[in-house]
């Protein structure tokens, strides 16, 4: 849950204003800029599983959070199936630990071990992180305690004992409950989200757990006569600061904590120097008795925004912040003081790739920025890793003209494209023949019929002037014409594709117009 972020879909600096910002008229061009991207599956399928192999056939269960290790692989904590999985050369492998054995209901059974990774035992691996020497950091959640893999592939506890607690002290001395995730800064501190203890834990460099703000005292009766210890939540001194369900970490330029405050439903901000907290964005009020503020969507000016559940956050190289906003089923950015969505739709669940406006996302758990530019996302509950990206396109020479990208592919035609009134026109043999569709040429009438399917076909007169939609329920008269070239007829390239359900998007670096279908087959 942390890494560097971003390259030409990302706005810069923090809403926290602790960074630089940047201008809103650059935020503008990137938002538009943002159209041209995509979400596919890297790997996972619909259903859990734990097989290995290509990416496209393997299999995960609940992946919570990933890192690009300094070598470039991707390290998925595979939560469900208890594993730490590798996706590096489009191969999916186990990267640490075992399969105890399966429950009676056939899913994984989590247990707690030391030794090397071909032999250590995880229970829910949530968090990751990767120090500068290549030691990775796990917040091993079931078993209540933070791991460490050296570079030797040695799995070792540093804090914890597989027991569910809370105090301070040295190694297994230290007790945590349901760590969620875990940080490094350049100095080899780790810092903890300890989520049910509802608070920030720090190992320094010689394995000294400290707790770093003050614990939750509210009790809340969810039920009549039944009482739990909940979080709570206050701003200010560090050390008097209070935290509900804390889930993410991500550590700045400065070396200062961001937390994803969950149970708040906001982005709180530790500066260290100063030794305060402050909310960055999100925020809400308990309701009576209620374990956890109202979770809620809205973008826009940051104290304004809402969040639910955020989980996963990471810190831009520029000081942006992306965010996994979980029940929501969105990610988020944080940048120059307001809150952007930048993929899923708000609110509502699903598997779909495609288009960024279209595509789906199922409680998101955590996001990264990849070395490459993409964005990756372990989307939880669709058991899939996700990609974000820049459409792909192919590779053509430059010749100065207009191309129009038809699902990656060039639009081939010995009639280039024509920007006329502020549309690209292209021929019409040349874009029905490039998507299938079956074209005849009335003799007598010198008509074009365009049959899309049985029940659906476009006529166009032969100066262009005149489309006409042929359904099977009668036939209308579109607002859209096209014009002659050098005796071939050209016909507006949005409009048309729009009419049978493409997404264009111009993409005004390139000089391309971009035709792709909205959903992408799985």
């Amino acid at each position: 849950m942390k890494n560097k972020l971003l390259k030409g879909i990302v706005w810069a600096a923090c809403g926290a204003c602790f960074l630089m910002p940047m201008t809103a008229a650059a935020n503008q061009a990137v938002l538009k800029e943002k159209n041209l991207y995509e979400i596919r599956t890297l790997t996972g399928q619909n259903q859990p599983g734990y097989s290995d192999g290509a990416a496209q056939a393997a299999s995960l269960y609940t992946p919570a959070s990933i890192i690009e290790l300094n070598n470039g692989g991707i390290l998925i904590s595979d939560s469900d199936n208890h594993l730490l999985r590798l996706l590096s050369s489009n191969q999916v492998t186990s990267y640490s630990g075992l399969i105890l054995d399966f429950d009676e209901q056939g899913f994984p059974i989590g247990a707690y071990n030391d030794g090397n990774n071909d032999s250590a035992f995880y229970n829910k691996p949530a968090g990751l992180a990767q120090d500068v020497q290549g030691n990775i950091y796990v917040a091993d959640s079931g078993n209540h305690s933070i791991r460490m893999i050296t570079t030797d592939g040695i799995v070792k506890t540093i804090a914890g004992n597989g027991e569910i607690g809370f105090q301070d002290g040295t190694g297994e001395r230290a007790k945590l409950y349901s760590p969620s995730d875990v940080a490094v800064d350049h100095k080899g501190n780790v810092y903890v989200a300890d989520t049910l203890n509802h608070v920030i834990r720090k190992i320094d460099a010689n394995g000294a757990v400290t707790t770093l703000n003050k614990r939750s005292e509210r009790v809340v009766e969810y039920f009549p006569g039944v009482v739990t210890e909940a979080g709570d939540f206050k701003d200010g001194r560090l050390s008097e600061a209070l935290f509900n369900e804390p889930t993410g970490l991500a550590i700045d330029e400065l070396g200062n904590l961001y937390v994803s405050d969950s149970g708040n439903q906001r982005i709180r901000y530790i500066d260290f120097e100063q030794g305060i907290v402050k909310t960055v964005a999100g925020g809400g009020e308990y309701e009576r008795n209620a374990l956890y503020a109202p979770g809620a969507y809205a973008n826009g000016e940051a104290e304004q925004a809402r969040f639910s559940s955020p989980t996963g956050i990471s810190v831009a190289s520029d000081g942006s912040l992306l965010i996994a906003d979980r029940n929501n089923h969105v990610i988020r950015l944080l940048a120059d003081g307001i809150v952007y969505t930048l993929a899923g739709q708000e609110e509502e669940s699903g598997k779909s790739d495609g288009v960024i406006g279209a595509a789906e996302l199922n409680e998101p758990t955590d996001v990264i920025e990849r070395s490459d530019g993409t964005l990756l996302v372990t989307d939880s509950s669709n058991n899939r890793l996700r990609v974000i990206q820049r459409y792909e396109q192919q590779a053509h020479d430059e010749d100065g003209n207009i191309h129009v990208m038809v699902e990656g592919k060039l639009l081939v035609s010995d009639v280039a494209a024509k920007l006329q009134g502020g549309r690209t026109y292209v021929p019409l043999r040349a874009l029905a023949e490039h998507f299938g569709y079956r074209i005849h040429v009335d003799k007598q009438s010198s008509q074009v019929r365009v049959t899309i399917n049985s029940s659906l076909s476009y006529l166009f007169s032969e100066d262009g002037q005149s489309i006409v939609k042929q359904t099977s329920e009668g036939t209308e008269t579109l607002d859209a014409s096209g014009i002659v070239v050098d005796h071939r007829l050209l016909v507006p390239v949005r409009f048309i594709a729009e009419q049978l359900g493409y997404d264009v998007q111009w993409d005004r670096q390139q000089q391309h117009v971009v035709v792709r279908s909205a959903l992408f087959q799985s």
